[in-house]
């Protein structure tokens, strides 16, 4: 998947907080507040379309249209990408655990071991 840009992640916001596919108009209603036309909107989630972002299915004449990944897949990309452009995964592993919180510690930790264990299964 390709990055996103700026009106991209606001849109794949939008949609990842939304109780279910959303329409042109509704994408542009909770973008009220930056002033855009609904052309841009269209083009943008088409272009989401385009790039595997969003799946879109047509009710009557009207286009909704909703992530293919969610949230947290997203996030985990964008981590496993920073590790690979860091040219020093264990560096930047190390410098990450650093600064996490002993609670965030303690969630890794137990995430480590169930992966662990799902591994010896």
């Amino acid at each position: 998947m390709r990055s996103l840009g700026p009106l991209e992640s606001a849109v794949m916001d939008l949609l990842w907080n939304a109780d279910g596919p959303r329409n042109v108009r509704q994408v542009l209603d909770g973008l009220r507040d930056r002033g855009l036309a609904y052309t841009t909107v269209a083009t943008v989630l088409d272009n989401l379309r385009r790039k595997e972002w969003l799946e879109r299915e047509q009710i009557g004449r009207v286009w909704f249209y909703r992530p293919r990944v969610d949230a947290s897949e997203h996030a985990a990309q964008l981590m496993r990408q920073a590790l690979a452009d860091s040219g020093s995964p264990r560096a930047t592993f190390l410098k990450f655990v650093d600064e996490i919180s002993d609670e965030e510690a303690a969630m890794l930790r137990e995430l480590l071991a169930e992966a662990d264990s799902a591994e010896d299964r």
